[in-house]
């Protein structure tokens, strides 16, 4: 028997995720803001390759994070816009990447573009993921841990196996749908309190190790949690890129 949608929680509280893209001509500036990461990233290009990009890690929970950025602006100089999704996500940062990845998809737009990502906290494993473009809604599950039980066609899939039906999905669809899942696996940092003391990385076990740069060796073994690395939007009153620093100017 489904369960009606009442069942799963509705937000706030949860994660709120945010972010912009501002194409211009021969340039896309883009920032993203949650509640444990906030990114900026301006990439310039010819139409069909890129000259040179600029990230900027101002807020992320690890130390070794900000090394992040010149690494990817590095490694992207110089690339075809078409191959940035086809990078080795587990070298970058993960979010940065989403955002160079983002910001190849849309670098020919014409007009400005914001997503509104928002996950309600958990009750019973159950939760309610939204998506907004430009304040209109697109997209909106009801997860069952990493199940979608609706509503529509959605109803069944697996947030886990993506890779494996998001090719039955227009090109735009298959994007709402990676961006909403990465804001999902996100949302859990809300629930996570960092062990006493000031372990590393290298020490949060296994299973985290090369998943991206900050547990890449040799960031691991120096890089510990940073003072600063979680916010709450969705009951503070404040919005993610409210202020005039996370707009990106071309």
């Amino acid at each position: 028997m489904t369960r009606p949608a009442s069942d799963f929680p509705a937000f706030p509280p949860g994660l709120w995720r945010r972010i912009v893209l501002d194409p211009r001509p021969g340039c896309i500036a883009a920032a993203l803001e949650d509640d444990v990461h906030r990114f900026a990233l301006r990439l310039e290009h010819d139409g069909a390759r890129i000259a040179a990009v600029h990230a900027e890690t101002i807020r992320a929970p690890w130390t070794e994070c900000p090394g992040a950025a010149a690494h990817l602006a590095g490694e992207l100089a110089g690339e075809l816009l078409a191959d940035v999704a086809r990078r080795d996500p587990y070298q970058h940062c993960t979010h940065l990447l989403d955002l160079a990845i983002l910001c190849a998809a849309h670098a020919e737009d014409t007009a400005p573009l914001r997503f509104d990502l928002r996950v309600a906290d958990r009750v019973d494993e159950r939760t309610t993921a939204t998506l907004e473009e430009d304040g209109a809604e697109r997209l909106r599950w009801l997860l069952d841990d990493t199940r979608i039980v609706g509503p529509g066609d959605w109803a069944g899939r697996d947030l886990r196996r993506l890779s494996a039906w998001k090719g039955e999905l227009s090109p735009r669809d298959a994007e709402r749908a990676a961006l909403l899942r990465r804001a999902v696996f996100v949302s859990g940092a809300r629930n996570f309190e960092p062990p006493p003391g000031q372990p590393t990385a290298a020490e949060q076990g296994e299973m985290r190790q090369g998943v991206c740069f900050n547990y890449q060796q040799p960031q691991a073994s120096r890089s510990i949690r940073r003072a600063d690395w979680r916010q709450d939007f969705s009951l503070s009153g404040g919005e993610p890129l409210a202020d005039a620093r996370a707009r990106p100017q071309a």
